[in-house]
């Protein structure tokens, strides 16, 4: 086993940075889906909203966000808790940017037109693993509402 790790953190050392920044898209695209799955329906206006924001946010064409989010969703599945992934946006994100991102993760669970319990649940944890204070985490709340 101690070989089998030892594997893995040369193959990371070894990656290219490059790949490395897409790392931090992923992440996001993660959150971002496991915000729109946490209700237990795959709404279309939240789907449209995570790929907007992951448009403006990244710059990505429409194929590469199909691409992403449909990467991110399989790394969600396999995932064992967020930190994975909010560990990656604390490292890649100012605190500010941090808070911007929380604010579209709100968009997606406002989409649809109705925020559930479990993704209101899910986005408070999100912020706790951000770094994200309460005071952030409501004014982000109400930045999102104002788009809708």
């Amino acid at each position: 086993m101690i070989k089998k790790l030892q594997q893995m953190w040369k193959a990371a050392a070894a990656s290219p940075k490059e790949g490395r920044g897409h790392d931090v898209s992923l992440a996001v695209a993660a959150l971002m889906v496991e915000v729109m799955r946490m209700d237990g329906h795959l709404d279309e206006a939240e789907h449209s909203t995570m790929m907007v924001a992951l448009e403006k946010r990244f710059g990505l064409s429409y194929s590469e966000i199909h691409a992403l989010i449909e990467q991110a969703a399989d790394q969600v599945d396999k995932a064992l808790d967020l930190h994975q992934f909010t560990s990656i946006v604390v490292k890649g994100f100012s605190t500010p940017e941090r808070v911007e991102i929380l604010t579209e993760l709100w968009a997606v669970a406002m989409a649809d037109g109705t925020v559930d319990p479990y993704e209101e649940q899910i986005i408070r944890r999100m912020a706790d693993l951000l770094g994200i204070h309460h005071t952030q985490f409501i004014e982000a709340k109400l930045a999102a509402q104002l788009q809708f």
